[in-house]
C-alpha cells in the first residue's frame, strides 16, 4: 500500500505489433477508484499500443522490493481537458503535465492482479490482490 500511495516512478509495459514495450513514468494512485494514472504523449508507442491490446503490467520499486501489477489500461483523455485529474496527478506524482504541452494524454490502468515480494521466502505468498480483492497473509 505504501508502494501506491507514494507515487513517484513506475514501469509501465504494453505490448503490440513492434513488440514489448518498457517505459519509466510517474504514477498516481487512485484509492478511491483502485486505478493507477500515467500521462504520456499522445501518439506514442504506448499509447498505440494500449489501443490494439489494452492488457500491461506495471512494475513498482527495486528488484528486492517490488509490487508488479498486471492489469487493463485505458485511455482517459487529453490533460488539458481534465483540469480535476491533472490536478490530483500533479498532488500524486509530485509533476503537473498541464506544463508540459497540450500533446499529453492520462492512462488509467485498472489491476487485476498484484504481487509484491523481497525474497525467494516471500514467493509463496506473493499475491496481494485479484480482481479487485485485496488478500490476506492466509489466502495469498
Amino acid at each position: 500500500m505504501a508502494k501506491l500511495e507514494t507515487g513517484g516512478d513506475a514501469w509501465l509495459a504494453t505490448s503490440g505489433r513492434a513488440g514489448p514495450h518498457l517505459v519509466p513514468l510517474s504514477l498516481a494512485w487512485d484509492s478511491a477508484n483502485g486505478d493507477l494514472i500515467f500521462c504520456v504523449e499522445q501518439g506514442t508507442l504506448t499509447s498505440r499500443n494500449i489501443a490494439i491490446d489494452p492488457v500491461v503490467r506495471v512494475g513498482i520499486g527495486p528488484t528486492r522490493d517490488v509490487l508488479m501489477i498486471d492489469g487493463t489500461a485505458r485511455i482517459t483523455g487529453l490533460v488539458k481537458d481534465e483540469d480535476t485529474l491533472a490536478a490530483f496527478f500533479h498532488e500524486k506524482a509530485g509533476w503537473d503535465p498541464r506544463l508540459n504541452g497540450d500533446n499529453l494524454i492520462f492512462i488509467r490502468v485498472t489491476p487485476s492482479r498484484m504481487q509484491a515480494w523481497r525474497e525467494v521466502d516471500e514467493a509463496a505468498n506473493r499475491t496481494v490482490m485479484v480482481d479487485g480483492a485485496w488478500k490476506t497473509t492466509d489466502e495469498a
